[in-house]
């Protein structure tokens, strides 16, 4: 058993297929498999199954893959420490995050992550947020900026930032006067345009209409958030969404903010982390950056 074998093991497990580990690798698909044949006759276990989607984990996978992510997060720390001794700061990082912070977050973060840590690597990667919870669990992410993520004893979060979410209306729309004020009695009779469950800006908006015994009249469920606005720009309905994705929007001169009094749909914004794995130097670092960014994004 050689890292190169455990390496190859996990990015398959990760990946739940050979051609698409071997694509994230740059390898040919058939020395993944050679290599993972290997790693099983001298374990005397069967690892992967195959099947139509791909590869799925047995039950001895399964424990190999905990062990893997153990022993290899260890060996990215002796070569962080080594490099620190050289004077540098390595490793490679993937970070997910969701489509509005994607947006306007990653041009700076690239810029200053590149600045500040020049011999590390860092993987951008967009989801929702539930979908990058299910990857951080997975281990295909690092770290994960997350909407109001639920409980879960497999990662640690730290607040980032906190917001009201307003609703987003038609410019031109006349039924709300400048200076209009929402209730949620107004909220309830207005055609929503909103993301699917388990969407967390969905969650939150029908658990807080709930508390005063109201339900959202959502018409239409779309998971992008540019084609929500794009369809309220067109009078198709409204949306409850933070007032910051306005600015992913090419023609947001066509739609406008108006605030909600109550309730007041508060959305908290976290980082996330695998919760048995230590960061590293070069995570820590890039939490810093990342925390600055939204502070300054939030602040702006």
């Amino acid at each position: 058993m050689d890292l190169k074998q455990l390496k190859y093991f996990q990015y398959v497990a990760q990946q739940g297929s050979y051609t698409r580990a071997a694509d994230v690798l740059g390898v040919a698909q058939p020395v993944l498999s050679r290599q993972i044949r290997l790693l099983e006759i001298e374990l005397r276990q069967s690892l992967l199954t195959r099947h139509g989607r791909g590869v799925s984990l047995t039950e001895s996978g399964r424990i190999l893959l905990e062990h893997c992510r153990i022993i290899l997060q260890q060996i990215e720390l002796i070569q962080e420490d080594l490099n620190l001794n050289s004077g540098k700061l390595g490793g490679h990082i993937v970070l997910g995050l969701p489509p509005t912070p994607a947006k306007l977050l990653s041009l700076p973060l690239i810029q200053r992550f590149r600045a500040d840590l020049p011999d590390a690597r860092l993987r951008i990667t967009e989801g929702l947020s539930n979908q990058l919870q299910d990857r951080l669990q997975q281990g295909k992410v690092d770290m994960a900026l997350l909407y109001d993520p639920p409980y879960s004893a497999e990662i640690d979060k730290s607040l980032v930032c906190e917001e009201r979410l307003c609703l987003i209306a038609p410019l031109e729309d006349a039924g709300f006067p400048e200076g209009a004020v929402l209730t949620a009695e107004h909220l309830a009779q207005l055609p929503l345009i909103m993301p699917s469950v388990p969407n967390t800006f969905r969650l939150l908006v029908e658990q807080e209409m709930a508390r005063h015994n109201l339900s959202p009249n959502i018409i239409l469920e779309i998971d992008s958030v540019e084609t929500m606005l794009q369809l309220v720009a067109e009078g198709m309905g409204y949306s409850i969404q933070s007032r910051y994705a306005l600015e992913v929007m090419k023609h947001s001169d066509r739609i406008r903010v108006i605030p909600i009094e109550a309730p007041t749909f508060i959305s908290r914004l976290f980082l996330a982390t695998p919760a048995k794995r230590a960061l590293t130097r070069t995570q820590r670092e890039l939490d810093g950056i990342l925390k600055s960014l939204c502070a300054e994004w939030m602040g702006g």
